[in-house]
């Protein structure tokens, strides 16, 4: 898939930078000890997903089922857990080195700044969404032109892919879970054809979501997408009554907004 160049950096290698800061830094500081600073490291390089998973799993048990961002701490949330879960790791596995169990526990507080204050940076990188949904017209699965920026009321504008296994993720928990009308949806295809949109949509009916003609959309040039700045899917967007735009971070958006008993 052809997304819009942007300087962005992914999480991933931001937080493989400070898993090696760490383990370099743990080596000079205690250079007689570099068996068991090594051992450590390993444990902690694995338990820390465990701990943000846990914890971005506590935060938001509906998204964790879709989205595995958790494991790298995309939310605060995530993030806290990961630092908690490697605080009681040298806590414990240094009870019998308590000079080194110091130096490991500020060592693993200030690299969790330097990886917090890294994601911050990257974020700042993301382009602003514009104030207002601008006036962009799509096709529908029909045909049709259809102008979301038109309608007058609260709505989320869901935009996918087939071939992206978290938009599917997240069409099947929709389809589980029905929001019915309130908040209105708008599935929107991103840089596909009408063929691979409808063929998908037909061996999978439930993930329509019941939803009508006009809020089935095609958006074969990734006009929205490119909108977000962001550089994969999916990629939910909230839309007041008055078209005023904002981007949601997860699926629990939505869900949110849907009334009980739907």
């Amino acid at each position: 898939m052809v997304l819009p160049e942007s300087i962005l950096l992914s999480p991933i290698p931001l937080a493989v930078v400070c898993a090696t800061v760490t383990l370099l830094t743990a080596h000079l500081i205690s250079p007689r000890a570099r068996a068991i600073t090594t051992r450590w490291a390993l444990g902690a390089l694995a338990l820390w997903p465990i701990g943000a998973a846990l914890f971005g799993w506590l935060a938001a048990p509906e998204d964790f089922r879709m989205s595995w961002s958790a494991l790298y701490g995309y939310t605060d949330t995530a993030s806290a857990g990961g630092l908690i879960i490697l605080l009681a790791w040298t806590l414990w596995y240094c009870r019998r080195h308590s000079g080194l169990r110091r130096r490991l526990c500020l060592l693993v507080m200030m690299t969790s700044g330097l990886w917090w204050g890294l994601e911050q940076w990257r974020m700042t990188l993301t382009p602003s969404l514009p104030a207002s949904l601008p006036a962009l017209s799509f096709e529908s699965l029909e045909g049709r032109s259809v102008t979301p920026a038109d309608e007058a009321s609260q709505r989320y504008l869901l935009l996918w892919r087939t071939d992206c296994s978290v938009c599917r993720q997240w069409l099947q928990r929709l389809a589980e879970r029905p929001i019915g009308r309130s908040p209105e949806l708008i599935l929107v295809n991103q840089g596909e054809s009408l063929l691979s949109a409808i063929r998908y949509l037909d061996q999978h009916p439930d993930q329509r979501l019941e939803l009508e003609d006009t809020s089935l959309l095609l958006d074969p040039r990734q006009h929205l997408l490119a909108l977000t700045g962001q550089r994969h899917l999916p990629v939910l967007l909230q839309v007041a009554p008055d078209n005023t735009l904002r981007r949601a971070s997860s699926l629990s958006a939505l869900m949110a907004d849907t009334p009980k008993g739907r």
